[in-house]
């Protein structure tokens, strides 16, 4: 068989499913994105530009289907919770 063609033996083939969500679903999911960039230490602006691109499909998508005000108020929320603060050490 060659390497790109699928095999419907293949018990580890991956199947995607689309799921209906709901806008409650959407603003899970925007927490969950925010929480994870806000973790690995992006402040409000790379946030808010992740939730802004396209190419994350599905901040982007959960941007575009609660706005940007709604999507800012979830980004301070977990930037409040899990942001990184700068310390100064020097005196």
């Amino acid at each position: 068989m060659p390497y790109d063609d699928p095999d419907p033996t293949d018990p580890n083939m991956l199947v995607g499913v689309e799921i209906p969500g709901t806008a409650e679903s959407t603003r899970d999911m925007a927490y969950v994105f925010a929480e994870e960039f806000a973790r690995m230490g992006f402040n409000k602006s790379k946030l808010m530009r992740v939730f802004q691109t396209p190419f994350y499909a599905g901040a982007h998508r959960a941007y575009l289907e609660l706005g940007g005000a709604e999507v800012e108020k979830i980004v301070d929320e977990c930037l409040g919770i899990w942001g990184r603060k700068n310390i100064n050490s020097e005196g």
